[in-house]
């Protein structure tokens, strides 16, 4: 009984030390970026690599870019479809493109690339730092004189930064073309009114904004996949656990980043205004 009472009285100090840990983690991993990038540069370059084209049967396809562009482009098509099917209601579906312009850079490209973000690299780098925790070769690196947050953590979060951009710019167009192929040429909107919305009401903005989310977005994922990797223990059944945790973890934190940086960019814009 006694025991029961203190294991939930210390919950909650157990979950704020454990944010504490987590918060000087990540703090560590960012203020490491510039010893990361001049001391262990052949290391950047073969983790941007293996990150951009992925390794196996996933560099055959493309690797990263390939894989969240198909991703992105069925989010499209659905899009594309919902969004005419709402419009046709209130017989405004000429404003597809519009609905592509607004939706897709501000709100879907940035969550479902931060998801696949997480699915296929951040759950990646979990196993492969929770396997050398376990192993013991980060206890090998640290004994070595090598410092093993700088060179197995900082280096993932550089190389995740880079090569979301190629990532993100294939999601883009990837949303894009779902978007427009759905509504064009399956529903039949002229091909001339939906480029003529979408040029009106794309904004250059909007997707620079867009960028930031998703290198912003990059940050958490990867810091947070790193962490869990990074902090593994209890053997091959504990590296599973940490995957698990870190990817529940991370698409939480995707959906919540998104949400912040949406509100504080767009929620009282002006950039559009409808009127009859």
């Amino acid at each position: 009984m006694l025991s029961s009472v203190r294991n939930a009285l210390g919950a909650p100090l157990r979950l704020l030390d454990d944010l504490g840990k987590q918060a000087e983690f990540y703090g560590k991993g960012v203020v490491w970026i510039p010893k990361a990038v001049k001391s262990y540069k052949t290391e950047q370059v073969r983790l941007i690599a293996e990150v951009g084209m992925s390794t196996g049967a996933l560099a055959v396809i493309g690797g990263s870019s390939v894989i969240t562009f198909f991703i992105t482009l069925f989010a499209g098509v659905t899009g594309g479809l919902q969004s005419y099917d709402a419009l046709a209601n209130l017989q405004l579906e000429a404003l597809g493109g519009f609905a592509s312009a607004i939706i897709n850079p501000r709100l879907l490209v940035p969550i479902i690339a931060g998801a696949a973000l997480a699915a296929t690299v951040g759950s990646g780098f979990t196993a492969q730092l929770g396997a050398m925790r376990v192993s013991e070769e980060i206890d090998a690196l640290e004994v070595m004189g090598v410092r093993s947050l700088p060179y197995l953590v900082t280096t993932r979060l550089v190389a995740g930064m880079i090569t979301i951009i190629p990532i993100f710019s294939m999601s883009m167009v990837g949303a894009w073309v779902g978007w427009k192929v759905t509504q064009v040429g399956f529903f039949g909107l002229s091909e001339g009114t939906f480029d003529h919305y979408m040029q009106t009401f794309m904004q250059w903005q909007d997707v620079l904004y867009s960028f930031a989310q998703a290198i912003g977005i990059a940050i958490v994922v990867i810091s947070i996949h790193t962490y869990y990797g990074y902090t593994a223990s209890g053997g091959p059944a504990g590296v599973g656990k940490a995957v698990g945790q870190a990817v529940r973890t991370s698409l939480i934190a995707v959906l919540t980043a998104e949400l912040a940086i949406s509100m504080a960019l767009y929620a009282d814009s002006d950039a559009f205004r409808i009127t009859g």
